[in-house]
């Protein structure tokens, strides 16, 4: 995937529409370990803990998406985007991550 260019208002849209997909994954993930918790009797400390990854997820991509919106020159809002682009993953990252440690904890 090519990085968007500093000042080119496309990159804004690529941005928002990255952060919407973004939070539509995760929002899939956590109705994934919603219901293997209740179906599995997953850990619940890692359930929790894969609730919160997808909480940090949830929240850097709608405020990603928000500064995004804004009417803002990219040059002031791209690093913004950037980290908040990185924390968004590592998020959606970490949840998986703790569903996959919960799986294979309760399998055992």
């Amino acid at each position: 995937m090519t990085e968007p260019r500093v000042g080119d208002r496309g990159s804004s849209r690529s941005y928002f529409d990255f952060f919407r997909h973004l939070s539509t994954i995760a929002t899939v993930v956590l109705v994934v370990v919603l219901v293997l918790y209740r179906d599995l009797y997953l850990d619940p400390v890692l359930a929790l803990l894969s609730l919160a990854a997808f909480g940090v997820c949830a929240l850097a991509s709608f405020y990603g998406m928000f500064v995004a919106m804004e009417d803002a020159p990219l040059e002031k809002s791209g690093s913004l985007l950037k980290r908040l682009l990185y924390v968004a993953a590592a998020g959606l990252a970490g949840a998986v991550l703790c569903l996959i440690a919960g799986i294979a904890v309760s399998m055992f």
